[in-house]
């Protein structure tokens, strides 16, 4: 059964298709495999094919022979990717490899793009949303999705990527874009404002052996509950020693490092 699972996930990232290759949907290893994969008639969405009316803002409507079609335009500032180019990467199912693909990460639509080759004329698509499958960046920082918990205790779901993970703790980043529609100028003394995205980074915290991941707080009072017994106030002696600042992804790292040494 393993075997079959895992034969499964390599086919939903496999880019390559052609008419002999079927899903049997009725057969029960198949389903449970999918049951996360956000299909839409295919083992792989396409990166836009899932539209939300937020989503449609960013769409302009173009007549042809009397249907309309839809181009996506973007925004006029900001981008919906962490990064806009392709890069390597490599997907593994729990442990097993399953090959390298170019990826980028599309933090608007919460979806990872990935491709065979970075020939233009092959198009991209989504990686399947399943907490087993992970894709190893070429620093070796690992992405999944997987969920977890806001700063307003609201369960949600989307990529994280590991930063740290010791004995004890684990630290996230979450990218977070949001979408703003352009405004036009209230009068001829004011500019326009135009449409855009805006990037908001987020860190979340896993203690080992649970497995409820949390976002972790801006404030530094708050930040230090999440360390228990004496370990709070460690972490606070370094931070003052050191000058360091629990927004920087630099200095969390470090905090992480030397609270997950602490007894």
């Amino acid at each position: 059964m393993k075997n079959l699972v895992l034969i499964t996930l390599a086919f939903l990232v496999n880019l390559t298709f052609t008419n002999a290759q079927v899903l049997d949907a009725g057969n029960p290893d198949v389903a449970a495999a999918l049951s996360n994969a956000q299909v839409e008639g295919s083992p792989l969405s396409n990166a836009f094919q899932r539209r939300t009316p937020m989503m449609d803002k960013m769409f302009r409507d173009v007549k042809d022979n009397g249907n309309f079609e839809y181009y996506y335009v973007g925004a006029e500032v900001g981008s919906a990717y962490e990064t806009e180019n392709f890069a390597i990467g490599q997907v593994f199912y729990e442990n097993e490899f399953l090959g390298k693909f170019y990826y980028r990460h599309n933090a608007f639509s919460n979806e990872v793009e990935v491709k065979r080759t970075l020939l233009e004329e092959e198009k991209h698509k989504a990686l399947v949303k399943n907490e087993k499958v992970y894709l190893l960046s070429q620093k070796g920082q690992k992405m999944q999705f997987l969920s977890f918990f806001n700063r307003k205790n609201v369960l949600k779901e989307g990529y994280l990527t590991l930063l740290f993970e010791g004995e004890n703790y684990s630290l996230h980043r979450r990218l977070r874009i949001k979408f703003s529609e352009a405004k036009p100028a209230a009068n001829s003394m004011v500019n326009p404002i135009p449409s855009k995205f805006t990037q908001y980074t987020e860190y979340y915290i896993q203690k080992k052996g649970a497995d409820k991941i949390v976002e972790l707080p801006g404030k530094k009072s708050k930040f230090l509950k999440h360390f228990e017994g004496s370990k709070g106030g460690e972490i606070a002696a370094l931070i003052k020693e050191k000058e360091l600042d629990i927004s920087s992804e630099k200095d969390l790292i470090q905090l992480f490092t030397f609270a997950d040494s602490l007894k």
